[in-house]
C-alpha cells in the first residue's frame, strides 16, 4: 500500500466519521430555551359587564394595556397560578418582587380586576406613559366557601394610583418572540400611590363570568 493510498483511506475515514456525527445531531433534542417555559394559553373568562368604551381615556393604548394587565393579574389570583401564556406575555419579570401572592392566611379572593376610573394620561418624551386612576378593592369572596365578603365603608374609599408603562426593550421582545408570544407595545413597570382624595363611584365593577367554575374554592393553598 502506497503512502498516497493510505492518505486517501484516512481521509475517507475522517469524512465518514464527520457524516455520522452530523447524522446523530437532532435539533429536537437540543437544550430547551433558557428564556422561560412554554406555558399554555389560558381560556380567560370574559368580564361582565363591559366597560364604557366611550369613557374618557379608554381608547388610549396605555389604558387598554393597563386594563388587560389588571385583568390577567386578577385571573391568575382567581385560579391560583401564574403558569399560563398571557401572564408571561404581559408581566415584566423584573416586577416579581412586587407581585408576591397574598399569604396563605389571607382567606379572600377577588372575582374581578380592581374597579377604577381613569383620571389622566401623561405621555412622556422617553416613550413611557403614566396613567392616573382612582380605584378601590373589588368584590372578594371566601377562598373556603365562596361566600361574599362583607366590607366596611372605609375599604371602599377611593385610592389614587399612578401606573407607569413603557415600551419593551429589544431583549424583552426577543424573549417573548422566542417563546412564540406576541410582545405587547408596553409593559406595566410599577404603581405608585398618590396623595389626594378621589371618587371611584362611577367605576364599572366587573366580575369574571361564571367565576366559580374556575376558582378552586376550598382548595386554595
Amino acid at each position: 500500500m502506497t503512502a498516497r493510498t493510505r492518505r486517501r483511506i484516512l481521509t475517507a475515514l475522517m469524512l465518514a466519521a464527520a457524516l455520522v456525527s452530523a447524522a446523530c445531531t437532532d435539533d429536537s433534542t437540543a437544550e430547551p430555551s433558557p428564556t422561560g417555559p412554554p406555558y399554555p394559553v389560558a381560556d380567560i373568562a370574559p368580564l361582565e359587564p363591559a366597560l364604557d368604551a366611550a369613557a374618557p381615556f379608554e381608547d388610549h393604548p396605555a389604558v387598554q394595556i393597563m386594563r388587560t394587565t389588571s385583568m390577567i393579574g386578577a385571573w391568575s389570583t382567581l385560579i391560583g397560578t401564574r403558569e399560563f401564556a398571557q401572564y408571561t406575555q404581559y408581566f415584566d419579570p423584573a416586577r416579581e418582587p412586587d407581585l408576591r401572592p397574598a399569604p396563605p392566611q389571607y382567606r379572600w379572593i377577588a372575582i374581578g380586576p380592581k374597579p377604577r376610573v381613569i383620571v389622566s394620561v401623561t405621555d412622556n418624551a422617553d416613550g413611557s406613559t403614566v396613567v392616573r386612576s382612582c380605584g378601590y378593592t373589588t368584590d372578594e369572596v371566601s377562598k373556603d366557601t365562596g361566600e361574599p365578603r362583607d366590607y366596611v365603608s372605609a375599604q371602599q374609599r377611593g385610592l389614587l394610583v399612578d401606573t407607569t408603562l413603557s415600551p419593551l426593550t429589544d431583549e424583552e421582545i426577543a424573549r417573548l418572540t422566542d417563546l412564540g408570544l406576541d410582545p405587547p407595545a408596553l409593559w406595566v413597570r410599577g404603581n405608585q400611590t398618590v396623595t389626594g382624595d378621589c371618587d371611584p363611584s362611577s367605576a364599572t365593577v366587573q366580575h369574571f363570568a361564571d367565576w366559580r367554575e374556575y376558582a378552586p374554592i376550598g382548595h386554595y393553598s
